[in-house]
């Protein structure tokens, strides 16, 4: 059995998931403040597609909260998942050269697979 990876952009779509959730936001009314329609914004959420550095900062004013505490979050993400045996690595793209590759033997953990561990890992600590 290969080992299990997750990417960057699906970190932190589950990251501002829950930090969306907790201040009782629904998608469509992030995506508003963000411009964007919530079809986007939900792909965004679900690490389906990449952040922007500007997406990343929208979402954070939106979310009332410094670019600065919101990568602190995804950090700390990052080393939970990491010290549970995830790999966390930027997401291929399909016109790079790694996008060009065989299957490697990693299952790619990403939207509520990567929710899930992460409240089962954080609710053991």
């Amino acid at each position: 059995m290969g080992e299990s990876q997750t990417s960057y952009s699906a970190v932190l779509g589950v990251v501002l998931t829950n930090q969306r959730k907790l201040r009782n936001l629904e998608q469509g009314q992030m995506a508003a403040m963000m411009g964007l329609s919530q079809a986007s914004y939900s792909r965004l959420e679900a690490g389906k597609s990449g952040f922007s550095v500007d997406q990343m900062y929208q979402a954070a004013t939106a979310l009332n909260m410094s670019g600065r505490d919101l990568i602190t979050l995804i950090d700390n993400t990052v080393d939970n998942l990491r010290a549970n045996g995830i790999h966390v690595a930027p997401q291929v793209r399909g016109n790079s050269s790694k996008g060009k590759q065989g299957d490697t033997g990693v299952a790619l953990i990403a939207g509520a697979a990567l929710g899930a561990l992460l409240i089962g890992i954080l609710s053991n600590k």
